[in-house]
């Protein structure tokens, strides 16, 4: 439902009410489709509250997911005391958030960053690259644990798990469940991680 009457607001509320609004709106419409206006009636505020500081739907969307998603995952991967733990948790924890609105979100961010290469740049350098020198700390606690190998990391590897959640998002609108994370970490990211470095010539 869209609200008619701008409201004033600040801070967190705005930023949540913006957030929740566009969720709403690129559900509806799709990033292409979506539009700044209506975002901003769906949110109650006005629309040069939103252009103060997104240039455009797509810099809002790619925020919305970001954020949402630096809300929700902790700050650093689990440290259980177990490799295995550690890569079940946070896997979990990042298909249950894209069982909301974020995946459809993330489909979009996707298909736009086909035409926008800045887009993809931007999510590397705001969440991949963090995410990816997270595992490898959790990586060399499992090594200090004799849990793997000490030894060189395949870049593949290390990629598999957010890949084939985010693969399998793209090609059929669903994430993995429960059981299929647990799959992914026990067939195929450990025994990886766990047999001797391949080397690429």
């Amino acid at each position: 439902m869209i609200n008619a009457c701008p409201v004033r607001r600040r801070g967190e509320v705005l930023r949540d009410a913006v957030f929740a609004a566009a969720l709403a709106e690129i559900a509806e419409f799709g990033v292409r489709g979506a539009s700044m206006d209506r975002i901003a009636k769906r949110a109650g505020t006005g629309k040069a509250a939103l252009y103060r500081r997104w240039p455009n739907v797509r810099a809002l969307a790619l925020d919305v997911f970001i954020s949402t998603l630096e809300a929700a995952l902790p700050p650093t991967l689990p440290d259980t005391g177990s490799l295995r733990d550690d890569m079940v948790e946070s896997l979990t924890t990042f298909t249950t958030q894209l069982h909301s609105g974020l995946g459809i979100v993330l489909r979009e961010l996707i298909s736009e960053a086909a035409h926008d290469p800045s887009l993809s740049e931007e999510f590397q350098t705001r969440f991949g690259l963090p995410k990816q020198v997270e595992l490898i700390g959790a990586l060399q606690r499992a090594m200090a644990r004799g849990e793997i190998p000490t030894q060189s990391i395949d870049p593949y590897v290390m990629q598999l798990p957010a890949a084939l959640v985010v693969h399998q998002l793209v090609l059929t609108g669903t994430v993995p469940g429960h059981a299929e994370v647990e799959h992914i970490v026990d067939a195929l990211v450990l025994p990886l991680l766990r047999q001797p470095a391949a080397v690429i010539a």
